[in-house]
């Protein structure tokens, strides 16, 4: 077998008592191979038992991502605790027929008024219906409190006016006034039917207007077209899974009514806050679930191919799946969720954690493939691969390690799954690896020969061609691969500081579903509008003031933090309780005042002197007895409950209204308007928890901004620290953090050149790069340090193992390249990038700097 043959069979010099360790390990385990199995099962399904209790109930409410101790985040849900969630469920039923669609809304919501006051709802579906605050569907109440109120809501020197026409108009038909002035104007007001007040009753009419705009006492499209209900709910419509259940209740009630089946056919459609928040988890459940599914299929098939054979396949699986599963089953003891970015990490962690039993195996087959015996290659195997692989793991759950000492736990609680996940599967590896080779060579002894895996050929360590071409390549002319290497890094770096001065995504536009957008809750929010836009809707962030009094302080207080921004104002009011009142107690007294003035003045011999189609008319503008002063407690339902706590109290909520041009999609809006509107201090020094769903996006972006650097910082220089333990000579330390250094200056650079930007999603790309940076070129330079300084042996012979690591990996990324979600896109394409970009480094750049750079060179 020759020298190389020796120097892969042999133990190297500084083998030392942890490798030895390992070896006793492997060979206890080779010789009770079912003990061992036996125990990992058991490990497999208790651990699975307790993941998939978070797996299939994820917290995917945006509030689950962000610091728990945040000013913004308490001052939300101390919001949600007085009012509730305060999300929308628009209904909306479309046909040509009005009164068919004003028909189908009555009925609908008589339907969810009685299900949300049913003890035992009928059906277990409609159990969602008791999240339902209250319902909306028409504004009739609204028409009868503003007709009854109508005097109060004129100007008081339009009373006054009308008063002294109606004085004036009776002492000229009593015969007491004869000329009032030369110009006549006078006289002819007095040929005026209605004693004058017609000009009156239209602008008080349209004074009204201003606050009852459902002229047919439905929420419609101007045709009729278009008619719906709303539905208020105590959920945030963030993804919660309250909201989940009222809208899954609301589709079935729906469905009972059968809307097709109706002459004319009834089209039914969802739009709001909670279908919109729905349509964005189930873009990213079910892409979820199927770029899971393209990867595995394509991963086996990979991995099959590799080794040739399909037993190869239970040998790397089974501690990949010990490790996720366990990893999950921390997640359940330690936090009891798992949030929108830690569903996601179960993949990754099996994509990654597969790399240690792929190059323990192809160790195993090469050691095998020499001549060595089953036990002696197992050993070695394990032995002669326990530094690479343990730096490996290290690399790798420190990278994921680096993200939990952030605050934001979008990124905290991914760090800690991350990190247990990587070192259990390497943990798992060690055990499971010798004791699953031991039981497949039992089972494939006792197979008919055409079943049983072909013996590893003699040269199986040397490579396939193209590993034998890199290794050419990088022998032959190294200086020509580092040169066109430099050029690329140079053209990568020259784009990394404008991302730096901008790396984050502000647009959410850019990172929610495409599909929702497209069709389903997005194409109904389109129709929404036509029905309920402008209408009985006080539109605006909902926020509160700890008592009634606060309310007018905080308006100005949060309109001047407004105007003093440099960038331009963005919000166009401030909506309160009051503005629908007709005007301060006072004012309304002194209405009063005058308005008895004119009652008293309509006497019934006034009235009964008049002709009678004239007196009909004078006599319906007679303010009625019973007017007094008006309080927020007064406003009908539908207006008032905007207004009201759960307790009952009113007044002690209001709604800052944006402007129509501001794009709340826009990161930086939120931002300039959580500065203007958040936890705002009034002159006395009070700070008023105010907060709104901007609060929370906002509150996103300034984590992300914080604690990014912070964690991208944590995982380089921990990196740095292990490879630089690791390695222990300065020339392998040098070329596994140039090939590092290189991997990721590619990635960042070309993200920047496509114009990819960071987001709490793909941000998880930057630390994740950083351990397979490492991973990858410290397994060649090991190799060729085991090997005594040959770097091709080393890349024919693990190039393949390594190659075929990144290929699951990028397998597993590059499906989310299909998904609807465009956040989980964003973070495939980086995630591909860096994949390819760091086996580049492994494969060429570092080989060509250990042949420029002999052995003994930097030592």
């Amino acid at each position: 077998m020759g020298a190389t043959s020796s120097a892969a069979s042999s133990p190297p010099p500084g083998r030392g008592r942890a490798a030895r360790a390992v070896g006793a390990i492997v060979d206890a385990c080779g010789a009770h191979p079912v003990v061992v199995l036996l125990l990992a099962l058991a490990v497999l399904v208790v651990s699975w038992s307790f993941a998939l209790r978070v797996l299939l109930t994820p917290h995917t409410d945006l509030r689950e991502l962000l610091p728990q101790g945040s000013p913004a985040l308490q001052a939300f849900e101390h919001q949600l605790g007085r009012v509730g969630g305060g999300a929308t469920l628009l209904v909306i039923a479309e046909s040509p027929d009005k009164a068919h669609n004003e028909g189908f809304i009555d009925r609908l919501a008589r339907s969810l008024n009685e299900g949300q006051r049913a003890t035992q709802p009928p059906d277990p579906a409609l159990r969602g219906l008791r999240l339902i605050s209250y319902v909306e569907s028409d504004a009739k109440d609204v028409h009868a409190f503003f007709e009854n109120s109508k005097w109060l809501y004129a100007d008081l020197d339009d009373l006054e006016r009308a008063y002294d026409t109606i004085d004036f108009q009776i002492a000229v038909r009593s015969g007491m006034v004869a000329d009032l002035g030369d110009d006549g104007a006078q006289r002819r007001d007095a040929r005026q039917p209605a004693l004058g007040l017609d000009a009156y009753r239209d602008r008080w009419e349209q004074k009204v207007r201003e606050h009852d705009d459902l002229p047919s006492g439905y929420f419609e499209s101007s045709d009729g077209t278009r008619v719906g209900l709303r539905i208020v709910s105590s959920t945030t419509g963030m993804g919660d899974a309250g909201g989940d259940a009222l809208l899954a209740s609301v589709r079935a009630l729906v469905a009972t009514m059968h809307p097709e089946a109706s002459d004319p056919p009834l089209r039914v459609g969802f739009a709001g806050d909670i279908p919109n928040a729905a349509a964005e988890k189930d873009s990213v459940v079910s892409q979820a679930a199927w770029a899971t599914a393209i990867a595995f299929v394509l991963i086996v098939a990979g991995v099959v191919w590799f080794f040739r054979s399909p037993w190869s396949l239970v040998v790397i699986a089974l501690p990949a799946l010990i490790g996720v599963g366990s990893a999950y089953a921390f997640a359940y003891f330690c936090f009891g969720y798992v949030n929108t970015t830690g569903m996601f990490l179960g993949a990754i962690i099996l994509g990654n954690g597969i790399n240690y039993p792929i190059v323990l195996l192809s160790r195993y087959r090469e050691f095998l493939a020499r001549g060595m015996s089953a036990a002696t290659a197992r050993r070695e195997a394990a032995e002669n691969a326990l530094r690479a692989e343990f730096v490996g793991a290290c690399v790798a759950s420190i990278a994921y390690g680096s993200l939990t000492v952030t605050q934001f736990r979008g990124f905290s609680q991914f760090g800690w799954i991350g990190l247990v996940g990587m070192v259990l599967v390497w943990v798992a590896m060690i055990p499971c690896v010798p004791a699953l080779l031991v039981a497949i060579e039992w089972v494939q002894g006792k197979l008919p020969r055409a079943l049983r895996d072909p013996a590893p050929r003699v040269r199986a360590g040397s490579g396939g061609p193209i590993t034998r071409a890199v290794a050419r390549a990088t022998e032959r002319a190294p200086r020509v691969v580092l040169g066109l290497a430099a050029a690329l890094t140079v053209a990568a770096a020259w784009r990394i500081p404008a991302l730096l001065r901008d790396p984050w995504e502000y647009d959410f536009d850019r990172l929610g579903s495409r599909g929702s957008k497209e069709g389903g809750a997005g194409e109904w929010s389109n129709k929404a509008e036509t029905v309920f836009g402008g209408k009985m809707n006080v539109a605006g962030a909902r926020m509160l003031a700890d008592t009634p009094e606060q309310v007018p302080a905080l308006k100005a207080r949060i309109l001047a933090n407004d105007a003093a921004d440099p960038r331009g104002s963005l919000i166009a009011g401030v909506a309160t309780a009051d503005d629908l009142l007709p005007g301060t107690a006072d004012e309304q007294r002194q209405k009063l005042a005058v308005l008895a003035r004119v009652r008293d003045r309509l006497t019934p011999a006034v009235l009964d002197a008049l002709p009678a189609d004239e007196g009909g008319r004078v006599e319906s503008l007679r303010p009625p007895d019973g007017l007094r002063v008006l309080a927020a407690r007064d406003l009908p339902p539908l207006l008032r409950r905007r207004f009201e706590e759960n307790d009952g109290r009113v007044g002690t909520v209001f709604y800052v209204r944006y402007r129509n041009t501001v794009v709340l999609s826009d990161g930086h809006n939120l931002l300039r308007l959580a500065k203007s509107t958040d936890n705002v201090r009034l002159p006395d020094g009070t700070v008023v928890q105010t907060a709104s769903r901007s609060t929370v996006f906002a509150e996103m972006i300034r984590s992300m901004e914080r604690d990014g650097p912070r964690a991208t910082l944590a995982s380089l220089v921990a990196v740095a620290l292990v490879v630089l333990f690791a390695t222990r000579d300065r020339r392998g330390a040098f070329t596994v953090l140039l090939a590092l250094a290189v991997g990721v200056t590619w990635l960042v650079g070309g993200a920047a050149w496509a114009g990819e930007k960071l987001n709490y999603v793909n941000f998880i790309t930057l630390p994740i790069t950083f351990g397979i940076g490492c991973e990858y070129p410290f397994n060649i330079y090991d190799r060729q340090r085991l090997l005594g300084g040959d770097v091709s042996e080393a890349v024919r012979r693990v190039g393949g193992a390594v190659a075929l690591c990144s290929y699951t990996t990028v397998v597993g990324y590059g499906s989310m390249l299909f998904a609807d979600f465009q956040a989980l896109q964003s973070f495939g394409r980086l995630a591909v990038c860096g994949e390819l970009a760091c086996l580049c480094g492994a494969v060429l750049v570092l080989p060509s700097l250990l042949q420029l750079l002999p052995h003994k060179s930097l030592k």
